[in-house]
């Protein structure tokens, strides 16, 4: 196999790996402790490695090449098989067409890898929709399931209940409508709204339509948009339909990604959408870029905190620094309304609480929790300064800009994930 044969074969590998990462998430094992930090640390060094060498993926795609077909789909496939045994005995049986699915992309995509780069194009077009085909079934089948069997989070129902404040002339967050927060920073001063204004502002229709329940359709509509994204990013990657059409079938049939959501309505995607269309705009506009970053800031501090300094633009500081500002408007006036309250639940909560039951910190050491921390810290700090650096010097990072997110996106995951 030549290094370009491999290239082309490691476009799908990175996916698969992806793959095999995303279905253990839902399994309760691989929630929380050691199983999870050791998913995150082997996912963690995948990154590295894409993050510093081509060379090095063109190595392993090469050598899983030499397992053949039926060889690399015993590889990948292993972990889903285990996955769906677990939940064949499982109430949720929704799980069980989830990891059929994934065993049915995994296949596909290995065939897909044996199709000759010209020849058959128009065949991978096509079995690049049946992908996505394939792949919509699981949110849908999640989204239809919250509907029926009602199963919403605290986030969804907080979240429903402040936007009935503000539209009453109360501050939410001031407000007592979170106990669990109040329990968990055993302080009744810390019952207020725990997101940002713009959360209300892009959930008000659908929750003063439907409820509650309505923030299941809001999150349905922003994983729509979270599509033509990652459709819009992959195409400035590889500039190919068929590859773009599996980074959304990756996308959609993402186990984690479609029970939180649509199942239960967390409501994580809305303002990840906008720090990911950041990553899109940064090449095309620094004002765009900071005012999508800026949104994303007014929806969740995370991941929008990480994005501030990975996308910014050191020859268009001003630009992006003003965009920055007119997407925080929304949290300034909030902070002016109540200062004491909106730093309580917003900042020092996220300080002093305890950890959440899907990080893998919930029973892992403290000692190790606080390491892996401050190595994702040290991570994102000097990749952003390394990446300004290389922009303000105009080197080869500038061109890839260009061209694509490339590394900034890399490094963007790797600071997320501890």
């Amino acid at each position: 196999m030549t290094s370009r044969e491999a290239g082309q074969e490691c476009r799908s590998l990175a996916l698969l790996v992806y793959l095999n990462f995303a279905i253990l998430l839902p399994i309760h094992l691989f929630q929380n402790g050691p199983w999870r930090c050791g998913l995150l640390l082997t996912f963690f060094i995948y990154l590295l490695i894409q993050f510093g060498s081509a060379r090095a993926i063109e190595t392993l795609a090469a050598g899983l090449g030499k397992a053949g077909l039926l060889g690399q789909f015993v590889v990948f496939a292993a972990i889903p098989f285990m996955v769906l045994k677990l939940s064949l005995n499982s109430p949720n049986k929704v799980r069980v067409l989830e990891t059929l699915v994934i065993i049915g992309m995994i296949a596909a995509l290995l065939w897909r890898d044996t199709l000759g780069p010209a020849k058959h194009q128009s065949g991978k077009a096509r079995l690049g929709w049946v992908l996505v085909a394939l792949a919509v079934t699981v949110p849908m089948l999640n989204l239809l399931s919250g509907v029926l069997v009602p199963k919403l989070s605290d986030v969804a129902t907080t979240t429903a209940d402040a936007v009935q404040l503000v539209l009453h002339g109360r501050n939410p967050y001031s407000a007592s409508l979170d106990p669990y927060g109040a329990i968990d920073a055993h302080s009744a001063s810390y019952a207020g709204y725990k997101y940002l204004p713009l959360m209300l502002v892009f959930y008000w229709p659908f929750v003063a339509s439907f409820g509650a329940m309505g923030a299941l359709g809001g999150d349905a509509v922003a994983v729509a948009v979270l599509c033509a994204v990652v459709w819009a990013l992959a195409r400035s990657e590889v500039g190919c339909r068929d590859n773009r059409l599996v980074a959304v079938a990756v996308l959609l049939v993402t186990p984690a990604l479609a029970e939180t959501s649509l199942a239960m309505g967390y409501n994580d995607v809305a303002g990840t959408v906008l720090v990911m269309a950041a990553f899109w705009m940064r090449g095309r506009s620094a004002l765009l870029a900071g005012l999508c970053v800026g949104c994303g800031l007014s929806f969740k501090l995370m991941p929008g905190l990480v994005a501030v300094t990975i996308l910014f633009p050191p020859d268009r500081w001003k630009p992006y620094f003003i965009g920055l500002m007119l997407g925080l408007l929304p949290t300034l006036a909030f902070l002016a309304w109540d200062p004491s309250a909106f730093v309580r639940n917003v900042l020092l909560f996220n300080l002093i609480r305890s950890p959440d039951s899907t990080s893998w910190r919930m029973f892992a050491p403290s000692a190790l929790g606080s390491l892996a921390g401050r190595g994702a810290m040290l991570v994102w700090v000097l990749g952003s300064i390394g990446l300004a650096y290389q922009s303000w010097r105009g080197t080869t990072m500038a061109a890839l800009d260009r061209k694509g997110p490339g590394a900034r996106l890399i490094l963007f995951v790797m600071a997320t994930l501890m």
